[in-house]
């Protein structure tokens, strides 16, 4: 089984030399890493440099990290295609977890679990993350997470035509409802275990509304695609998160250098989605 590993990246001289480090220190080693750089304007460039006889390169002149996915996933040439951020750290067993996943042939797309490296009372925040994707995890899933993902080459030609590109919806999310419209089997993975960032907690409120809002507004785009009560599902996940702001702000504040700034708002991620960003 050969897996193919395509990473978007705008912007990310801090996070992609350790992303890539964890790809090429997989226990069992990668077909190819594809990444597609999105108009980065900081040192990006000159930090892939550093890797340029072992990844591919490309370039995406549209601004959005919906269309970076669309030129990665479209030219990578493995059997299964994983999806990641810049900011994502896989674990040494990433690719075997993908490569057991995939061996059931009924499987088409598959997301992992993720833990926060940067965030205080880590242990306490990813067993939170991780009881929610339990509880919306079971069978097919009308989700999958950006951040860790996997889908059958095949599945992605297939699916491809159909899906949003436009910055209203969040494009991992899109993809997996439409995979379960046409009845592929999506799955959580547990064996596919990879590290993030929670740098988006550090935005101001309305920017971390409007992202999370994203969510809902995602599913309410598809009526009839998702599973039953997704649209509900996400409202009431979305409200949790908004709950929760204060709290997952100041746990990330503490582990950062910086932590005041942190907390008045400063350093976090803009909406991927956005031509702007």
């Amino acid at each position: 089984m050969l897996i193919s590993v395509v990473v978007p990246v705008y912007n990310e001289e801090q996070f992609i030399r350790p992303c890539l480090d964890a790809v090429f220190g997989q226990d069992e080693p990668v077909h190819e890493v594809i990444v597609v750089d999105n108009g980065s304007g900081d040192g990006t460039l000159r930090v892939l440099d550093d890797y340029a006889d072992r990844v591919t390169l490309l370039h995406e002149s549209r601004r959005g990290v919906q269309h970076a996915r669309n030129r990665g996933l479209d030219a990578a040439s493995g059997d299964v295609i994983g999806r990641i951020d810049a900011d994502t750290r896989l674990a040494p067993g990433w690719s075997r977890g993908v490569r057991e996943t995939f061996e059931d042939p009924v499987v088409q797309a598959a997301t992992g679990p993720v833990g926060y490296y940067d965030v205080a009372l880590a242990r306490l925040i990813d067993g939170g993350d991780a009881l929610f994707r339990r509880v919306w995890g079971g069978g097919r899933l009308d989700w999958l997470l950006g951040a860790n993902m996997a889908i059958r080459g095949s599945a992605w030609r297939r699916v491809r035509p159909a899906l949003c590109t436009d910055a209203g919806v969040h494009e991992d999310i899109d993809l997996g409802i439409h995979l379960h419209g046409e009845g592929s089997a999506a799955v959580f993975a547990a064996g596919m275990r990879a590290g993030t960032s929670a740098r988006r907690i550090a935005n101001r409120f309305g920017d971390y509304r409007a992202y999370v809002l994203m969510t809902e507004q995602t599913y309410r785009r598809h009526p009839g695609r998702p599973r039953r009560h997704a649209y509900a599902r996400a409202w009431l996940t979305g409200r949790v998160q908004l709950l929760l702001f204060p709290s997952l702000r100041l746990v990330y504040a503490l582990a950062q250098p910086r932590r005041w700034a942190t907390l008045r708002g400063g350093g976090g991620r803009k909406n991927p989605m956005l031509p702007g960003r």
